[in-house]
Formats: structure tokens, C-alpha cells, sequence
């Protein structure tokens, strides 16, 4: 199977033909059986004393107590803060998390430890960034793409925020840990990773329309992950060691592109929208949590169709849409669906749009005169995204969810996720510019009407 190198990623710094200094300040990657008894010897030799370990009900089970007995083994003082685990749904990395672990700090620590994948691997890394200590991550299960970033999306005041984060020195992962995680989990690691293809297109769409920083080099670490991952997944259903070593690496190789780039533009797009909109009204609804890539997949079928629909539409009339611009939803009436759909989290959206003025009438007129010009260019982007029929085939044979119903995402949700999901970040997607040329709400509908017949 062929695979990308991380090696030649380690602690790297170059200059890149964007015209950009590249650079991964994350030096050690330890994917091995047994791999979690290194972790003194690693400690020793990056000159740390005296780690903050930080985990969760669960993830402590499976590798936390496996960490403290090598340290203790080792005669390294360690201080252990354990997170409880909710009885349904998965913890969430918010505030209140966040305030736990703040109260429980050992401040004679000199680096963190988080023990986990998704939301103790944010909310440690974020602590990290905060409190100005180097960060180091053991994880539990090929489940996010955020394995080695340097960002953190925590919710904060009932909104999905992404915050600059400490990017972890060394990433340990137990090999025979990671193989034996949960089929949902390898599932939504995988998804997280399919949802590249939409995401890479949303970057070179933003290229296109507003001329935004694109970087063929880092595209393409993220294309060859992406292939790697489609090439692995049919053995991620019998927890095949080998493709579960593939997939971290795609998931390792995703969160460098997102050092190289400064942001996550690599690694998301409005496939990352429709996750956290939902999200946020599971959040509102006080409904169990579900994994973020397995939402990501889902996202990434429903924004695929719409590129696969992009490549076959007629060049709009785009006088008539300039003419119409007036005839839009106002400014009043949008913050009134504003504070229907994003509730508790209603005031930072709006605030958003009022720094960012993506829905502006001016910005809309300049951006229609570059879509217009550049219409065939963008058709030819949309022709090269894959089937939606393909990822949802994939999804499918490991298992994972494919349409909201799989998960109980109802249709109102949906609708309004792909009706208003862009307004959830400065982000410019295909979300954004079929809102520009008036197509939006009809795009929702034909959606709905097609991935959520089942409720």
C-alpha cells in the first residue's frame, strides 16, 4: 500500500514555491505496539520532569493508567486530572471542561499530556496554548483530523469556535490501542479525512472568486492522505493493523498541512459547517453527542451533490441576479433567522457578519462580476470533484452513517444547516457562492428532498 512519509514533515521548516516559510514544530511520532512505555524516555530526552496528564473516564481505561504506571516505573513525578465522562453522548470540550481542568492545575508541570483523541486532545492543547507549556499527545484512536494541529475547535457560549492552539511536540500512539477503537471511531476518522475532497475544492472555489492564499504543496499532502485513506478502507471494518497505520498517518499528515497553511483551510470546509451547525442544536437540544467525523461524512456527501450539480449547471444569467440584489432577505429578517437557528449562539453570528460582511450587497456585486468571468473555470473545479454516490458507496461498506436520518438529524436541520451553515464562519465555500448567485435555498431543497426521505 503506498503511503506518504511523516519523517520528512518532522520538525521541518522550508520555503515553499507559494512564496511561504513552511513550518511543523511537531518533532516525534511513535506508532508502535506497546508504544505508551516510551513515553519516560521521551520525557527525558525533550528535558521535561514533570508532566500534567489530563484524560476522561473512558480514555483513562484504555491508556491513562497505562501512562502513569510507566512514569511511576520511571520514577517521574506526574500530577493526573481525570474528566467524567458523560452517561450518554461523548464529553464536550467547552468552557466548563476547559474550567475543570484550569482548577486541577499542577502549576510545578512543565509539559501537558492529553490522553485521547478528539475533545481531550482539544481542550489539552488549547490549556497548553493558554498557560504557555509545551504539549504532547497520547492517542487512543484514529478518530479526528486534529491528531498534531495547531488549533483547537472548543464551544464557547454555545458557539463552535476555533482558537489557536499548542501544537504537540511528539504524537505516541499504542498500535494495538488504535487498531482495537471502536468501528464508529475508525469510521469517523475516515470520514473526517473523505471530507478532504470537498474542503480542497472549497479552498481553490475562494482561490478562484476572491483570490485567497491557495498552496498547491500543502494541497497536495492532503490529496495524497486522502488516497491513502480511500486505499485503506475496506480493512478498516476488520481493524486491520496495516490500514489503521494508514489512516493516523493521513490523520497526522491533515493536522501539518493545517500547521503549514496558519489555519484549518486545508482540512475544512462547508463539509465542516454542516457538522458543527448540527452540533450546536444537539448542544441546544441537549441531545448525546455524535463523533465529529461521523457528521463530517454526512456533510461531505450532501456538499459533494452540490459540486456534482455545479458541474452541470447553466451559466445564470447573471444580470438579472445583479438586478435582483435589492429583492434579497434584509438585514432585519436575517437576524431574526439568525436567532431561530443558532439560539444561545444567534449574537456571535451576527456579529460575525457584521465584521466580515459576507452577505454585504457590495461585496456581492464584486464577487458576481469575478464568478462571471471566471464561470468556466469554476465548472471546470466542480468537474473534478468526485461522486457523491462514491463516498456515500464507501461509507457505506465501513459501516458508517451516510445520511442525517442515520444519526437523527431531522430535516429541518438540515435544510437550515445548508441553508445557513456558512454563516458560521468567514469561510468562503460552496454554500457561499451558490448564495451568490441565488441558488442557495433551492440547493437545500433538492437536498432534503433527496438524503432525508427516511424522517
Amino acid at each position: 500500500m503506498r503511503t506518504q512519509s511523516i519523517e520528512s514533515y518532522l520538525n521541518c521548516s522550508f520555503e515553499c514555491g507559494c512564496g511561504r516559510i513552511h513550518k511543523s514544530l511537531f518533532a516525534h511520532y511513535i506508532f508502535e505496539p506497546g508504544a505508551i512505555k516510551k513515553l519516560p524516555a521521551l520525557l527525558s530526552q525533550l528535558g521535561y520532569k514533570r508532566p500534567y496528564l489530563i484524560s476522561d473516564t473512558h480514555t483513562y481505561e484504555i491508556a491513562g493508567r497505562r501512562a502513569e504506571e510507566a512514569l511511576g516505573k520511571a520514577d517521574i513525578s506526574f500530577a493526573s486530572h481525570v474528566l467524567k465522562s458523560p452517561d450518554k453522548g461523548d464529553l464536550a470540550a467547552d468552557e466548563h471542561a476547559l474550567g475543570s481542568i484550569a482548577m486541577a492545575n499542577d502549576k510545578e508541570a512543565d509539559i501537558i499530556i492529553s490522553i485521547g483523541t478528539g475533545t481531550i486532545n482539544d481542550l489539552g492543547r488549547y490549556f497548553s496554548y493558554i498557560t504557555g507549556r509545551p504539549f504532547l499527545l497520547i492517542a487512543t484512536a484514529p478518530s479526528m483530523d486534529g491528531l498534531v494541529s495547531g488549533v483547537a475547535p472548543l464551544i464557547f457560549h454555545n458557539m463552535k469556535v476555533t482558537f489557536p492552539a499548542q501544537e504537540p511536540l511528539a504524537l505516541i500512539c499504542d498500535a494495538d490501542i488504535m487498531a482495537a477503537a471502536p468501528l464508529k471511531m475508525l469510521a469517523a476518522g475516515a470520514a473526517d479525512i473523505l471530507g478532504k475532497y470537498n474542503c480542497l475544492l472549497d479552498w481553490k472555489l475562494s482561490n478562484i472568486v476572491n483570490d485567497e492564499y491557495y498552496c498547491d504543496t500543502i494541497a497536495g499532502i492532503m490529496r495524497t492522505a486522502v488516497d491513502q485513506t480511500m486505499e485503506c478502507a475496506s480493512g478498516l471494518s476488520s481493524h486491520d493493523g496495516e490500514a489503521v497505520s494508514v489512516l493516523t498517518q493521513a490523520l497526522v499528515l491533515s493536522g501539518i498541512a493545517m500547521d503549514f497553511s496558519g489555519n484549518s483551510r486545508p482540512a475544512s470546509g462547508a463539509e465542516h459547517h454542516q457538522s458543527h451547525y448540527w452540533e450546536m442544536q444537539f448542544l441546544f437540544d441537549g441531545t448525546a453527542a455524535v463523533l465529529h467525523g461521523t457528521k463530517v461524512g454526512i456533510g461531505t456527501v450532501l456538499m459533494l451533490e452540490l459540486y456534482n450539480r455545479l458541474s452541470e449547471m447553466e451559466k445564470p444569467d447573471f444580470a438579472r441576479i445583479r438586478e435582483n440584489i435589492s429583492c434579497r432577505t434584509s438585514m432585519e429578517n436575517w437576524e431574526k433567522e439568525m436567532r431561530r437557528c443558532y439560539r444561545d449562539g444567534a449574537e456571535g453570528i451576527i456579529a460575525l457578519e457584521k465584521k466580515s460582511k459576507k452577505n454585504d450587497p457590495q461585496g456581492l456585486l464584486k464577487r458576481l462580476f469575478v464568478i462571471e468571468e471566471k464561470w468556466d473555470e469554476i465548472q471546470a473545479l466542480a468537474k473534478t470533484a468526485p461522486k457523491a454516490s462514491e463516498i456515500y458507496n464507501i461509507l457505506e461498506k465501513m459501516g458508517a452513517a451516510r445520511i442525517p436520518a442515520d444519526v437523527g438529524i431531522c430535516r429541518e436541520y438540515v435544510y437550515d444547516s445548508i441553508r445557513y451553515g456558512k454563516e458560521l464562519r468567514d469561510r468562503y465555500t460552496i454554500l457561499q457562492l451558490l448564495w451568490d448567485i441565488g441558488e442557495l435555498d433551492n440547493a437545500a431543497e433538492k437536498l432534503v428532498e433527496k438524503y432525508c426521505n427516511k424522517i
